[in-house]
């Protein structure tokens, strides 16, 4: 292994980092406590011009290596986002148990769905939801609930039926 090319240091060089920002395959080694001495100190843009930068940034931002389409299955993500009703799943998931009906069935979805988590006919506003709301976190906390695989997702889906519920009250 290389020595350390910090001056007067002859520990391992275990670390690799760049000898100069415009040449970046050659290196130099550090050792643990003088790469991050190195890394404070680095400024990978030393020595060029604004208009060197500003092409950088423009047109080779990828520094001239090949870029791949985004998205999945030939789908970019601008529609697979377009189309999520739940991005989480939190709601796919349902217990066989019937969902309580809401007084008001012009509730929207994902309303109604929070409610459902709530345990609620209709939703709550104000210190009524944030003691419901504190209610449900202290029944359903991982912390508390060590044995339970469910305790995380309980406390994502009751994270997210209060934002919900918040907002929709803001409205």
């Amino acid at each position: 292994m290389p020595t350390c090319n910090w001056p007067d240091c002859n520990d391992e060089g275990e670390f690799k980092a760049p000898c100069d920002p415009r040449d970046l395959s050659k290196y130099q080694y550090f050792c643990k406590a003088h790469i991050k001495e190195f890394n404070k100190r680095w400024n990978g843009l030393e020595g060029f011009n604004e208009n060197e930068i500003f092409s950088m940034q423009h047109g080779a931002a990828t520094w001239h290596r090949p870029t791949w389409k985004m998205g999945v299955n030939d789908k970019n993500y601008t529609s697979l986002f377009e189309t999520a009703e739940d991005l989480y799943s939190f709601f796919k998931k349902r217990q066989s148990e019937q969902q309580p009906q809401s007084d008001s069935q012009q509730l929207p979805k994902d309303v109604r769905e929070a409610c459902y988590i709530f345990k609620l006919d209709a939703p709550l506003t104000g210190k009524p939801l944030k003691s419901r709301y504190l209610e449900l976190v202290k029944e359903n906390h991982p912390d508390k609930n060590p044995d339970s695989t469910q305790a995380e997702d309980n406390i994502k889906k009751i994270n997210v039926a209060y934002r919900i519920l918040e907002n929709y009250n803001q409205d």
